[in-house]
């Protein structure tokens, strides 16, 4: 038995006739009770705190709700779980250790190494977005103007300690549908204290 709510991804006629096929009974929850679906809630609930946090963390606008909803959905899958005694559901469906070498800190700073003329640079400065499905790289949002505005690629360097990456402007286009974006790095609190510090001379002590 699978119990939905009454979206419309669930009650089109098509997905009645896949579960159908599959002998799977259909349940639906009355109209404005999400206790009656309780875990699938929570979960929602879970997913959509740990998208906040990290937006708000990276400094960036909603408009990366979908990237930052796969990559938390990516980690929730390699973190260990009572309901599976203590293992990850990674582990649980491929029967190997979750493998957290490649993690790295959403919406950090990257260079992605790009081939281009030989007078241009050879990186291009990037955000950290995630974990490509099906590919073994990772997905940046290019912050240069031109081209596609995601890569993905295994040839980056990361500069995590300058995740905070401040959106100050953020519009399209109406004739193009090109995203215009400017952003300002804000230093960690490790840069800020190697500045320099000098203390301003007191003038009361020369009189």
């Amino acid at each position: 038995m699978l119990r939905t709510d009454n979206g419309l991804e669930f009650v089109s006629e098509q997905f009645h006739e896949f579960c159908r096929k599959r002998g799977i009974k259909r349940h639906r929850t009355v109209t404005y009770t999400p206790q009656q679906n309780g875990l699938a809630e929570r979960m929602n609930m879970t997913l959509l705190e740990r998208v906040r946090c990290m937006l708000l963390g990276a400094g960036l606008s909603k408009s990366f709700l979908g990237e930052a909803v796969s990559t938390v959905t990516y980690l929730i899958n390699k973190c260990p779980s009572t309901w599976i005694d203590l293992k990850t559901p990674m582990e649980v469906w491929s029967g190997r250790p979750a493998d957290y070498s490649n993690l790295k800190v959403f919406g950090a700073l990257t260079f992605a190494h790009v081939k281009q003329d030989k007078l241009d640079a050879k990186v291009v400065k990037c955000i950290f977005m995630g974990y490509p499905e099906g590919v073994k790289g990772y997905k940046l949002w290019k912050m240069e103007p031109g081209g596609s505005k995601f890569i993905i690629t295994r040839d980056v360097t990361f500069d995590e300690n300058r995740m905070r990456m401040k959106c100050k402007d953020l519009e399209t286009s109406s004739k193009t549908g090109v995203q215009k974006i400017q952003f300002d790095v804000e230093p960690t609190t490790n840069e800020r204290e190697g500045e320099d510090q000098t203390p301003v001379p007191d003038e009361s002590e020369g009189q």
